[in-house]
């Protein structure tokens, strides 16, 4: 028995979890740069939780360039120049009431396409319980170069 734990700690040194998750870091610059703020509070209004991230485990780059080519023909997002680079900011509110009990471990961005809803965006994270009456809100920030 304490060799099938020793093989077994042997082999889990050899190939440490923490390589088994890619994450992809978006950053002023790169096609798209993304962040993400999320607050839960209850239904006092009291702040229960607050995340935010420009590290994604999930990424759908075609599908979020479709869905932000879409947002940006819908209203007036502003241009912004930095170092001498024009950038179009893109900034979107998702909110969510719960009515049951969970436990929420990532944040994430669909879009609906045909019918089907496609996974755009998913920030990994510590989870946090919810409970009937809270609110979730997270503002997805945008930022890509214009030619």
């Amino acid at each position: 028995m304490n060799r099938i734990i020793f093989y077994f700690f042997i082999l889990f040194l050899l190939f440490p979890l923490g390589n088994a998750f890619a994450t992809y870091q978006t950053e002023i610059g790169d096609d798209i740069f993304i962040l993400v703020q999320s607050t839960v509070r209850n239904s006092d209004g009291t702040l229960i939780a607050y995340l935010e991230s420009t590290k994604f485990t999930d990424l759908n780059l075609s599908a979020l360039g479709s869905f932000l080519d879409f947002e940006a023909s819908r209203g007036s997002d502003p241009i912004v120049t930095i170092d001498e680079n024009k950038f179009q900011v893109i900034q979107r509110v998702q909110s969510q009431s719960f009515n049951s009990e969970e436990l929420v471990a990532s944040t994430k961005l669909f879009d609906n396409a045909n019918g089907k809803s496609i996974l755009l965006v998913r920030f990994a994270h510590d989870g946090y319980s919810i409970v009937p009456g809270d609110n979730l809100e997270s503002i997805w920030t945008f930022v890509r170069p214009i030619s």
